[in-house]
């Protein structure tokens, strides 16, 4: 079994792909040259050191929390953990229903954010723990915007590559006991909101030959599911309703084979 990179051999990758040195890469994120050498050398990331070179690369903040495999802080984190299995049956809505992802993408950046729910952030499970592996930080990373495994399925189907997969399946793989193909992970690009560029400089998986996703509104999509993270379970009900709604208002647009294809009441 390959070892697993440390976060600074990660990081330098990611430099890499962006053409810039350590030297210009200190001075975007206005740090010291020496606290990003000091984890190309295997030193543990300072969070704030995390925060202000997660803009520079441009990914998201928690994101690189996640693959320096440390806790996402409070304030980056999903904000309700029940909210999970909303978000996760919201995919067929924004798998089936054309041309609604943006007016439900609106609704989601057009709802206020609330307080942390008390005790809406429980320990994570154990069998949502994974070993240092291509699989575990792209299982990792799904968790970071509240997806479960049945959640993961359902978009890795309507919004990727068409896959069929089971959620104990997407467990496998985040456990190394199913490999992470690279039509797979090109899969998973399609709704992470992480280039291709750099889950392959991540994973060591190569999406250069990897088609376009299946959903011509993937892209729209993963921004929605990003900042649906940060969502009551309440608030994604009101989103599911307004999907269910669209759904009853352009059922002429469906085809006939779809039309009841999502859940919800007909």
């Amino acid at each position: 079994m390959k070892t697993w990179p440390t976060f600074g051999m990660q990081l330098m990758r990611l430099a890499e792909v962006r053409g810039v040195d350590v030297g210009s890469l200190a001075r975007q994120a206005t740090v010291a040259e020496a606290a990003i050498t000091s984890v190309l050398d295997g030193g543990e990331p300072d969070p704030l050191l995390l925060r202000r070179l997660a803009p520079t690369l441009d990914l998201h903040q928690s994101d690189l929390f996640v693959i320096a495999g440390q806790q996402v802080p409070d304030d980056l984190a999903p904000l309700d953990a029940t909210a999970a299995s909303v978000i996760g049956s919201l995919g067929w809505s924004l798998t089936y229903l054309p041309r609604a992802v943006p007016e439900l993408r609106q609704l989601v950046q057009s709802l206020p954010q609330q307080p942390r729910p008390q005790g809406s952030r429980p320990p994570m499970p154990s069998y949502q723990q994974y070993p240092s592996s291509a699989g575990g930080v792209v299982l990792r990373l799904l968790h970071n915007r509240n997806l479960n495994w049945i959640g993961s399925a359902r978009y890795l189907f309507g919004l990727g590559r068409g896959d069929m997969l089971s959620a104990s399946t997407i467990g496998m793989i985040g456990h190394g006991k199913k490999a992470l193909t690279p039509e797979l992970l090109a899969g998973f690009a399609a709704f992470l909101d992480i280039s291709s560029r750099d889950l392959s400089a991540l994973t060591g998986i190569d999406l250069t030959s990897a088609g376009p996703p299946v959903h011509p509104d993937a892209a729209e999509a993963a921004a929605l599911i990003w900042n649906a993270r940060r969502l009551t379970a309440g608030q994604l009900r009101q989103v599911d309703d307004r999907a269910h709604a669209i759904r009853h208002e352009r059922a002429d647009e469906l085809e006939p084979g779809l039309r009841c294809s999502c859940p919800g009441p007909h």
